[in-house]
């Protein structure tokens, strides 16, 4: 192998390098996480529903179905911990709150979860960014922090 290649490959690696700590460094700062494995007690549901536990904590179960979320609107405080769960009844979905890092699939079968805070107050649109049948654009639920 000639010099000149010989120093094309390093500079190439090195670069790949300082690129891959560049997106590590910029995850971190934004802290962007990947969401943890479920526990083995979290089975797929069909039925929608919002808890509010004793410590105040809010657990929000989201069916996505063709073509709306249920619940459609939920009220939430502002500064507590939510914790997401959401599960599809029928097809994949694609599950988007506004505004926030949250970014989740419904695949049937599965359950995927996210904990996130509300910090200000307004209204939270989630919307379906993976096309799942013809009314997939009407597919439209609210997250309400007050």
């Amino acid at each position: 192998m000639e010099r000149t290649e010989k120093l094309v490959l390093l500079f190439s690696s090195g670069l790949l390098g300082v690129f891959f700590l560049a997106l590590l460094a910029a995850a971190e700062l934004q802290g962007i996480n990947v969401p943890p494995c479920l526990p083995a007690t979290v089975y797929p549901f069909n039925e929608a529903r919002h808890d509010t536990l004793p410590d105040g904590r809010h657990q929000i179960f989201y069916v996505a179905r063709m073509w709306r979320f249920e619940p459609e609107v939920v009220e939430v405080p502002l500064n507590t911990p939510i914790d997401l769960f959401l599960s599809a009844a029928d097809v994949t979905h694609g599950f988007y709150l506004s505004w926030t890092n949250t970014n989740l699939m419904a695949i049937p079968g599965l359950v995927n979860a996210y904990t996130l805070r509300l910090e200000k107050p307004g209204v939270y649109p989630i919307i379906c960014h993976e096309y799942c049948g013809t009314a997939h654009h009407n597919m439209v639920a609210y997250l309400v922090a007050k």
